[in-house]
């Protein structure tokens, strides 16, 4: 079970809504997951850990903070994810309207522009909704393999894991991020997946798993990966 809230240093939304925890509350966040693993933690035959994340909002400007607390404190694993084009964030409910005045082909050039920056800097150990400027109905006939194709190497020479998130089954491109010719592009690449809920309330944590077990088994997909002190350890599945 892993925590990985927002970083301090994300962007607010459109709406100037603040999305993330303050500066100020990194060392109790740290500290209450901390906490929460030792109380309880088992081993046997049913083992249960608690892991401290952090999903990293990938804002250039910003990096010299991001590698600042990456390397202050003990995480088990950082997830770099990218949110913005610019001021812009990714589309939503509130902003596909917004989205629709543009060329999607030029706003995916800008969107993979950034994510292949993040990938080749060092940043993260998990590449957060790869494709989530699909989510709210930007492009979403189309699987984007176009510009994702180019960036497997990367992810594969950088050593990255791709996080397989349930979280765009509940919004309205209603499958898993990335989808299922990514997914079977990055597992015949050997790239390392892993299995999120992206959970913004306790109700949503494990959300979809089974269905994204399933999905990922007809993907070719045989073993994920979970991490402990930012090192990957596969499971079949």
């Amino acid at each position: 079970f892993g925590f990985s809230d927002h970083s301090p240093w994300m962007l607010k939304d459109g709406h100037g809504k603040k999305l993330a925890m303050d500066v100020t509350e990194l060392e109790e966040y740290i500290s209450d997951v901390r906490q929460l693993d030792s109380e309880y933690r088992r081993d046997g035959p049913d083992p249960f850990r608690v892991r401290l994340g952090l999903e990293m909002d990938w804002l250039p400007s910003r990096l010299d903070i991001a590698r600042e607390v990456s390397a202050q404190h003990d995480w088990d694993y950082l997830i770099g994810s990218v949110h913005h084009i610019g001021f812009w964030s990714m589309p939503s409910r509130k902003t596909a309207r917004d989205y629709r005045r543009f060329d999607p082909r030029e706003i995916c050039e800008l969107y993979y522009h950034q994510v292949g920056t993040m990938i080749r800097s060092d940043f993260c150990d998990i590449i957060g909704h790869l494709d989530v400027i699909r989510k709210h109905g930007l492009d979403p006939d189309n699987d984007h393999m176009e510009w994702i194709e180019p960036l497997i190497p990367l992810i594969r020479n950088q050593g990255l894991t791709v996080e397989i998130n349930t979280s765009g089954i509940d919004s309205q491109l209603g499958q898993v991020h990335p989808g299922r010719e990514v997914i079977r592009a990055l597992n015949d690449a050997g790239v390392p997946l892993c299995l999120c809920s992206d959970s913004h309330h306790p109700n949503q944590v494990g959300r979809h798993f089974n269905e994204a077990l399933e999905y990922l088994r007809q993907a070719g997909v045989k073993e994920l990966v979970r991490f402990e002190k930012r090192t990957p350890t596969g499971y079949s599945i």
